[in-house]
């Protein structure tokens, strides 16, 4: 036990205590108590530190699989209508070309669906031993898609983005080595869920072509919520998937990561897409379009400001890393447009998605 003298708080001059203080962190407890004397003789301050807070049901791992189509009992999911996948999500419903009308654009729902184009075998298509491929909507094992990602107001893609939260709840360093597959593009990045930064990226898969490693060795995690999320887009219309193989540990072999479930992190997800809307009809359609640098907020039930961003190019925000709870999401409508609803009232509980959008008219 170590005593510090803390010279800075106030003092009493009956020699008694007048603070105790409890304070609980995801790293450990510490339980306080000050002491005040007379004159400048200073405060007391000792500090018992005991071992990490876990949240009740969260189960310590050093090893995850993070492969898409696997559950949570560690098996394959088999593909099929109507089959998702237990951990991966989708974040995002962007603009498609060549398909107006077509009734799978409008069935985004946050969910991420076990596909198997053809029926094709391992290693045929984008499928990979010991992963099942995913799509952004419901394929099935025949299922044609049709439609081509469109591109922002800078020449890029706009991919649909993919979502696997995972748990770190305690410091620690971690190794990973995925391979990873997808039609027609694809790149890979590690979030930090909390600051919304990029821990790591991976570099573009083109089909057709081999597997791409992404790999990080000794990489420095905080405690926190995490995410690995995957940019799939598709320019030859037809169908599309990804598929990932690989595991995520740490270095040491501490039990420190866990799943993103039984409430051991924060893990759901608000959803931001910001429309120019030209016509200004409060319709996402093919003359509007999306709107960069406009400010976000989220605020929690007792009003405060939990996080601020501002949109991307392809006018999204993903504030993942959220608790359950009821939250009032909030854009700042810029000089000479109005906003036809500039805040929103959302709900997220359990590994949720939420997608916000907000309609923009030139004035």
């Amino acid at each position: 036990m170590k005593v510090l003298k803390l010279t800075s708080l106030s003092k009493s001059k009956n020699r008694k205590n007048i603070i105790s203080v409890m304070k609980m962190t995801l790293y450990a407890l510490f339980i306080c108590s000050f002491s005040c004397g007379e004159e400048d003789k200073g405060c007391g301050y000792t500090a018992v530190a005991t071992t990490p807070i876990i949240p009740v049901g969260c189960v310590l791992k050093s090893d995850l699989n993070m492969s898409t189509g696997v559950g949570a009992d560690g098996v394959l999911i088999s593909p099929g209508l109507g089959v998702t996948d237990t951990y991966w999500k989708v974040l995002n419903n962007p603009p498609l070309l060549f398909c107006d009308g077509n009734p799978v654009v409008t069935s985004i729902n946050g969910s991420a669906y076990a596909v198997n184009y053809g029926n094709f075998g391992v290693g045929v298509w984008v499928n990979q031993e010991g992963a099942t491929t995913l799509a952004p909507m419901d394929l099935g094992t025949n299922g044609s898609f049709g439609c081509n990602n469109a591109t922002n107001s800078e020449g890029k893609i706009i991919p649909y983005v993919f979502e696997r939260s995972f748990c770190v709840l305690k410091d620690t360093h971690v190794d990973f080595s995925f391979n990873f597959k997808g039609d027609d593009q694809i790149y890979m990045e590690l979030i930090n869920n909390s600051t919304n930064t990029t821990v790591s990226t991976s570099s573009l898969f083109i089909y057709n072509a081999l597997p791409l490693n992404w790999s990080e060795t000794g990489l420095e995690l905080n405690a926190g919520s995490y995410s690995i999320r995957a940019y799939l887009a598709n320019i030859n219309s037809v169908v599309l998937g990804f598929s990932m193989v690989g595991n995520l540990v740490t270095t040491d072999g501490d039990l420190a990561i866990s799943n993103n479930t039984n409430g051991c992190c924060e893990n759901n997800t608000i959803s931001i897409l910001n429309i120019i809307d030209l016509n200004c009809n409060a319709i996402f359609d093919s003359t509007d379009q999306l709107g960069k640098d406009w400010i976000v907020k989220v605020r929690d039930s007792s009003n405060t400001v939990i996080r601020t961003a501002t949109t991307d190019a392809n006018g999204n925000i993903f504030f993942s890393g959220i608790s359950n709870g009821t939250y009032t999401v909030q854009i700042t409508t810029q000089n000479g447009f109005t906003t036809a609803t500039n805040s929103y009232t959302v709900t997220v509980v359990d590994n949720t998605v939420k997608i916000v959008e907000f309609f923009n008219c030139s004035i």
